[in-house]
């Protein structure tokens, strides 16, 4: 095309009528992706019941159930198993930190009957009696000892090389994004990683998309003072020729589309990568929108200490920082933020790995995490609009494992999955739903009546009002309980999991 005739074309071609194409392909006339079927309705969680919006904490490297979420304090006694593993050093540590009150306190029965505690580490959430009073244990069990499978499936519920494995940040982005207009620059789901190099633990699966489509991707923010991503935002490579540019690549897209037509008319025809390409280029031209988002004060460093042990970087508080930021926004406000935890002072190189010195870690790690989650919460009373209200935000605690009832060597624990914990805090859940699903047997430490990480993600979903079997998410096999059909596993997830009867 000569020169001339390509700026008269460009000069034609509208603003953002290539943009807008990314969801163009017809959707089932019935519903819009994530939309509960209507003879499914008795299953779904209330409207008014559910959460606007999800914040998941995710201790990589695998947190310990027995000292803080599931602790029974007779378990072990003389034995050297669960907390009493490292005892003594337990109880000095605790004063040493200057942890008020007991060691443990009763928090409720799970479902065998037996009285479960809160434990030691958590005790920053112990302390304010707002949060546990809306707190639900889900006890988890699975089979994957080594990170690089479990990662991913606790982070998806699919199992390594499932086509399907996807974060359940791509469900959230993608139904929100699809809804009746949806469709904007800001993203509806983000997964906040430490500025930290990874072992090759796949903790990179929080973002995958599976088989959904390119725009369903949640926004991956690496939370660092050295992050580039507000200058990269301002796009640099096209600096004061971002209008030519774009008009050049919305004439590229609309004469790339045409191919698509069957001989010129209707619909084009579906193309994964067209498509992505097309969302690619919208969300490049709100790089502005996002930059005024993700602005740079949020990636301002800052200084941290715990148990005595400090750190140059705080990397737990700059990220519960910006969840909260992302999460209480007046507009363009987060659905769901996926804070990855890496620890304050990380063992061995991110995360809370610890196959050796776990009092010490523990001690310092979990609870300073914990802290700086508990300080984002609004107090009964408190109202502040910058922090996080539980009445319409629920909070997930995970993790890939928990630690072994017995010591590994003189100061460690190793990777246990057979009896592990997830908890879910704030939005549907509330006094009535307080408690433990599921129950852990001592002899062996391993679940007996526990809850899969592929349902847990179903859960994350349904608290949003999220359909869990939508295409490309879910099965009802994924649902244990011998149910039959879609409507009897989410009534399952609902009522048995989530303790919701109504």
């Amino acid at each position: 095309m000569q020169r001339r005739t390509f700026i008269k074309s460009i000069g034609a071609a509208t603003a953002g009528g290539a943009a807008f194409a990314v969801l163009r392909h017809p959707r089932r006339a019935e519903a819009a992706w994530g939309e509960w079927p209507a003879d499914k309705l008795d299953a779904m969680i209330p409207v008014e019941r559910q959460a606007e919006s999800v914040l998941e904490v995710y201790l990589y490297g695998g947190m310990n159930a027995f000292d803080t979420f599931y602790t029974v304090p007779t378990w072990g006694q003389n034995q050297q198993r669960y907390l009493h593993a490292y005892y003594p050093e337990t109880q000095a540590r605790f004063a040493q930190c200057g942890f008020p009150g007991q060691l443990t306190e009763e928090f409720a029965e799970d479902s065998a009957g037996l009285m479960v505690h809160l434990g030691p580490w958590v005790t920053p959430l112990r302390q304010r009696p707002d949060i546990v009073e809306r707190m639900r244990v889900l006890v988890q069990r699975h089979d994957l000892l080594p990170h690089e499978g479990a990662n991913p499936y606790a982070l998806t519920g699919s199992r390594l090389g499932s086509p399907r494995l996807a974060g359940v940040g791509a469900s959230i982005q993608r139904h929100f994004l699809e809804q009746p207009g949806g469709l904007r620059a800001a993203p509806y789901a983000y997964v906040l990683y430490p500025g930290v190099e990874f072992p090759t633990d796949n903790v990179l699966s929080a973002s995958a998309i599976g088989l959904h489509p390119g725009s369903a991707r949640p926004m991956s923010v690496t939370v660092d003072p050295n992050s580039q991503l507000s200058a990269l935002l301002a796009r640099p490579a096209v600096a004061g020729h971002r209008d030519a540019h774009d008009a050049a690549v919305d004439h590229y897209l609309a004469a790339y589309q045409q191919r698509f037509r069957p001989g010129g008319k209707g619909q084009p025809t579906r193309s994964a990568e067209r498509s992505n390409y097309e969302f690619a280029h919208f969300a490049r031209r709100g790089a502005d929108t996002l930059a005024g988002v993700l602005s740079p004060d949020l990636f301002q460093g800052q200084q941290g200490a715990h148990c005595g042990e400090a750190a140059d970087i705080d990397r737990p508080r700059m990220q519960a920082r910006m969840a909260a930021s992302l999460l209480t926004r007046a507009s363009d406000r987060a659905r769901y933020v996926h804070w990855i935890d890496g620890a304050l002072i990380p063992n061995p190189s991110a995360g809370h790995d610890t196959h050796d010195n776990h009092v010490n870690d523990a001690s310092r790690n979990v609870t300073h995490t914990m802290q700086a989650l508990a300080d984002i919460i609004n107090k009964p009373g408190e109202g502040d609009p910058a922090k996080i209200d539980l009445d319409k935000t629920m909070i997930v605690i995970n993790t890939e494992f928990g630690r072994t009832p017995h010591r590994q060597g003189s100061t460690g624990l190793n990777h246990w999955p057979q009896g592990m914990i997830n908890v879910l805090i704030g939005g549907p859940v509330t006094a009535a739903e307080r408690g433990v699903y599921g129950s852990i047997t001592e002899d062996q430490g391993y679940a007996q009546t526990y809850v899969s990480p592929a349902e847990n993600r179903m859960l994350v979903m349904m608290a949003l009002g999220i359909y869990p079997f939508s295409s490309q998410t879910f099965a009802v096999g994924d649902v244990a309980g011998g149910v039959k059909n879609q409507l009897e596993a989410a009534t399952r997830l609902k009522q048995i999991y989530m303790g919701i009867d109504a």
